[in-house]
């Protein structure tokens, strides 16, 4: 079986593509390959176990623009290429969905960190258990401009709403949650509707 490297330096040499693909310097190399064109790159991993094995990310530097579950070799040998030749985060996301929504790649862009967050958890393009989980709350917040406006963020399932802000915990998978305000109380488990008032609830006046 060919390594990740070689099957795609093949089918960048069938496209008539002139680029040159290298084994990542990660664990288990063989399932690794990347390309390079200055600062930016396009990494390559394969996993023959998963669903969809061929996971893309497009960077630029250290910095992840786009990513996600590439449907075959030759989309993401195409999307890489117009990647390494200096395309925009936005038509590239346009033109291949996989790589998430060109709002999330236009935010990822300009740097902002809040709305990137909002639009991860809410387009959930690589199906992350802990975007699944939170959907049905996310799903609702997504369209509250008070909430919009703090940065979301993770943690061992768990929703954090801004700085020392609630936090939404979900109840397992199903659909309900626990919020923990800051006052230190933990209230009782609800659906996801009663989750977002008591979330809007406990956000502190923004007139005093």
């Amino acid at each position: 079986m060919m390594t990740a490297r070689e099957a795609w330096q093949a089918e960048f040499d069938r496209a008539g593509i002139p680029r040159l693909v290298r084994e990542r310097d990660v664990a288990n190399p063989p399932r690794h390959a990347t390309v390079a064109d200055g600062d930016r790159s396009a990494d390559l991993a394969r996993d023959s176990m998963r669903r969809r094995p061929l996971y893309l990310a497009l960077r630029d530097g250290p910095a992840t623009r786009l990513q996600g579950y590439a449907p075959d070799l030759a989309a993401a040998t195409a999307a890489a290429d117009r990647w390494l030749s200096g395309e925009r985060p936005g038509p590239i996301a346009a033109a291949w969905p996989f790589l998430g929504s060109v709002a999330l790649a236009e935010a990822r862009e300009r740097g902002d960190r809040g709305e990137t967050r909002w639009l991860w958890l809410y387009g959930n393009h690589v199906a992350d258990p802990v975007a699944d989980r939170l959907a049905p709350f996310v799903e609702l917040a997504f369209h509250v401009p008070e909430l919009r406006a703090l940065e979301p963020s993770t943690s061992h399932f768990h929703l954090h709403v801004g700085r020392n802000g609630p936090v939404v915990e979900p109840v397992g998978t199903s659909g309900r949650f626990r919020v923990h305000t800051r006052d230190g109380r933990t209230h009782d488990e609800t659906d996801a509707a009663g989750a977002l008032r008591i979330v809007l609830d406990s956000l502190p006046d923004p007139t005093t």
